[in-house]
């Protein structure tokens, strides 16, 4: 009953609320019809699932024992939580807080990342141009902090959720990417005032996760969608179940494969890992012999979205 009734208590948690303003730790998201529904129709958003706010959870977590780490180790944090309001372009939002380095305020914002991702992300680069789309909020909402408080220079602070490893990425203010986020922002403000939706933005990587989806997915179904009725729907419900569980042992995979990766005999733990290099003959041929010898065939390719809210 002991986890039963945890779980009971986080999904207390879930709820939606009024947005009134354009969040800077959303506005990285380049989809501008998301951010005019969630000012909008921030009632009929999908309810995240109580797995998610797990990780919400330990990333507030996380959060605090970061902070406390730098403090221990005698770096003056100031104005910690501050919140922060450009009311021309009817943005805020609020910052974990800035460190006073040699006379000089740097404002940080601290993020948790899975043991891959964590891997993954050394610089600015990583993050603008990586595998997941949420990367891009983190240095847009640090940029926005930089501006509207004059700074030129911010960090993000990383922790790694399973090992508790650290890394900084520093950031120089970018007016660039300044004037790209309010012009959003702008944009967003005028479908907001004029009532108003403007097209999706069509993005896999943003739209398949999407809280809204169920308000996009049936302008784009038309009318002629076949309605299953056998155990199909089932099916994807048990697959959208585990989800979490499967993605945690490819990321996981992902990390053996790189650690490994070179070294011949391994004993680790439990574990004895041995491996070598082999070779893949190839034919590198000219186009046209390609093109005598080439061959059509079909597949199915598919294309899995949940149209409807909730666990």
């Amino acid at each position: 009953m002991i986890v039963e009734k945890v779980l009971e208590s986080k999904a207390l948690k879930i709820k939606q609320s009024p947005v009134n303003s354009n969040r800077a730790s959303d506005l990285g998201l380049p989809c501008v019809k998301y951010h005019v529904l969630n000012r909008t129709r921030w009632q009929e958003k999908a309810l995240h699932s109580v797995e998610l706010q797990d990780i919400f959870d330990m990333g507030n977590e996380i959060e605090r024992i970061f902070i406390r780490e730098m403090q221990d180790a005698g770096i003056q944090i100031i104005e910690q939580q501050r919140a922060f309001e450009w009311k021309e372009y009817q943005i805020t939002g609020h910052i974990d807080g800035k460190v006073l380095i040699d006379g000089v305020v740097y404002p940080f914002d601290i993020k948790s990342s899975s043991p891959y991702v964590f891997k993954s992300i050394n610089t600015l680069n990583d993050l603008f141009h990586g595998k997941y789309g949420y990367l891009r909020k983190y240095p847009t909402q640090l940029n926005l902090y930089l501006l509207m408080g004059e700074h030129e220079r911010g960090v993000l602070l990383f922790k790694d959720k399973n090992s508790g490893a650290r890394k900084e990425i520093w950031m120089d203010v970018d007016y660039e990417l300044g004037e790209e986020t309010l012009q959003r922002a702008e944009a967003i403000n005028k479908h907001v005032a004029e009532g108003t939706l403007p097209d999706p933005i069509n993005d896999p990587m943003y739209c398949d996760n999407c809280p809204y989806a169920h308000i996009c997915l049936p302008d784009q179904m038309g009318k002629e969608v076949e309605v299953d009725t056998t155990e199909l729907a089932s099916w994807l419900d048990r697959m959208d179940a585990i989800k979490a569980t499967v993605d945690e042992y490819k990321e996981l995979e992902e990390m053996v494969k790189h650690a490994v990766e070179g070294r011949e005999k391994i004993l680790a733990g439990d574990w004895f890992i041995t491996g070598k290099w082999q070779e893949r003959k190839g034919y590198d041929l000219p186009e046209e012999i390609k093109q005598k010898y080439q061959t059509i065939s079909r597949f199915w390719r598919k294309s899995i979205k949940k149209v409807k809210g909730g666990d």
